[in-house]
C-alpha cells in the first residue's frame, strides 16, 4: 500500500467528507537512557515517552506502533511510528513543533506527516538500514556513547572482506541472538526461520565528527541494508568482523558461520551503545548511496516479520 504524504486529509471519492488518516512520525533518540523503544511496565522507555507528548497535545490517551524495535542503549536516527491524528486541525510542520516543546532533551521528532489509514511502519517498511560505529585508539569523551572503543587497531579492510559474504539471501542462524539462533529454537519453525536479505554490508573509515583530532585515533562505520533483521543481529555481525579485524578468523570464517547456521558457534556480542537504527525505507525509498562507491543491490519489496 502507499504511504503518499499529504499536510492535511484529502477528500474521498464520494466527495466532501475527508478520507481517513493517521499521523508517520519520525523520530531519532540517544538511547543511553532509554530501556529499548518498546513500552515496559515501570522503566522509561521510547514509546512511552512519545505517548506521553501526544497525550498531552492531543488531551486523550494514544497509542503508538513502531517501525523496529530497539533494545536497551540503542540509538535511532530514523525510527518511524505510526499513531491517530489527535490534532487533525494542526498542520504537520506545526504539529511537529508543539510535540518536539513536549518530548524529553533525549527524543526528538525530526518529521510529522498524515498518510493513509492502512499505513503500518513495521509491515509496510521494503527495507530497514542499521550502522554500527566503533573507535579505535585512546579514550575519547565526545565517542563513549554513541561508539564502542577498541584499543588495539583493526584491520578495516579484512573486516570488509568479510562483510560482504553476508551479502544476499542467507540463513542467519549464526548471528541470530536472544536464543532464536539454535536448531530447537521457536524461530526455526516459523515461516521466514532465520533466514534474511542483506542488500548490502560494509565496513568503511570515518573520521570524528568534531572534525580534529586531539590524540591518535580512527573511526570505523559498519553499515547494513536488509529486508528484515533479527534480534541482536547487528551486534552479532559487528562482534564477528571485530574478531576478524583483530586477525583472530580470517574473513572466510563469515562463510562457515553461514553454512553451520548454528548460534552456538556465532560471534561474541557487541555491546548496545554502538548501534543506531538509521533509516527505514517505504514505497519507492532506496538507500543512501555507499560512500565507497560500491553499488548497493537492487530492493525488492518483502513483507518483513521482523524489524
Amino acid at each position: 500500500m502507499s504511504s503518499r504524504l499529504s499536510d492535511s486529509r484529502e477528500p474521498n471519492a464520494a466527495g466532501g467528507q475527508p478520507a481517513p488518516a493517521v499521523l508517520k512520525i519520525m523520530l531519532g533518540y540517544d538511547g543511553t537512557g532509554f530501556w529499548g523503544s518498546q513500552k515496559q511496565a515501570n522503566v522509561r522507555t521510547v514509546q512511552r515517552e512519545l505517548e506521553c507528548a501526544l497525550e498531552r497535545l492531543g488531551g486523550r490517551t494514544t497509542s503508538t506502533e513502531f517501525a523496529g524495535r530497539t533494545d536497551r542503549g540503542v540509538h535511532a536516527v530514523g525510527q518511524v511510528a505510526r499513531s491517530v491524528d489527535v490534532r487533525p486541525e494542526m498542520p504537520a510542520e506545526a504539529f511537529r513543533n508543539a510535540l518536539n516543546r513536549l518530548t524529553p532533551d533525549d527524543l526528538a521528532i525530526s518529521s510529522v506527516s498524515r498518510v493513509e489509514a492502512g499505513f503500518h511502519p513495521r509491515y509496510d517498511a521494503t527495507w530497514r538500514e542499521y550502522r554500527y560505529r566503533l573507535w579505535v585508539g585512546g579514550k575519547q569523551p565526545l565517542m563513549e556513547r554513541f561508539a564502542w572503543t577498541r584499543r588495539t587497531e583493526l584491520d578495516c579492510e579484512a573486516m570488509a572482506r568479510a562483510s560482504v559474504l553476508l551479502e544476499g539471501t542467507h540463513n542467519l542462524a549464526a548471528f541470530t541472538g536472544g536464543g532464536e539462533g539454535v536448531p530447537w529454537s521457536a524461530r526455526a519453525a516459523a515461516r521466514r526461520g532465520t533466514v534474511r536479505t542483506i542488500y548490502h554490508c560494509g565496513v568503511r573509515a570515518v573520521g570524528p565528527w568534531w572534525g580534529i583530532l586531539p590524540g591518535p585515533g580512527s573511526g570505523i562505520e559498519i553499515r547494513i541494508v536488509a529486508d528484515g533483521f533479527l534480534p541482536q543481529l547487528v551486534r552479532t555481525v559487528t562482534g564477528g568482523l571485530v574478531s576478524v579485524g583483530l586477525r583472530e578468523h580470517p574473513p572466510e570464517w563469515f562463510a562457515e558461520l553461514l553454512e553451520g547456521a548454528d548460534r552456538r558457534s556465532g560471534p561474541v556480542l557487541a555491546p548496545a551503545h554502538g548501534l543506531s537504527l538509521w533509516r527505514v525505507g517505504y514505497d519507492n525509498d532506496v538507500p543512501d548511496p555507499d560512500p565507497n562507491g560500491k553499488q548497493i543491490v537492487s530492493l525488492q519489496p518483502a513483507h518483513t516479520e521482523c524489524g
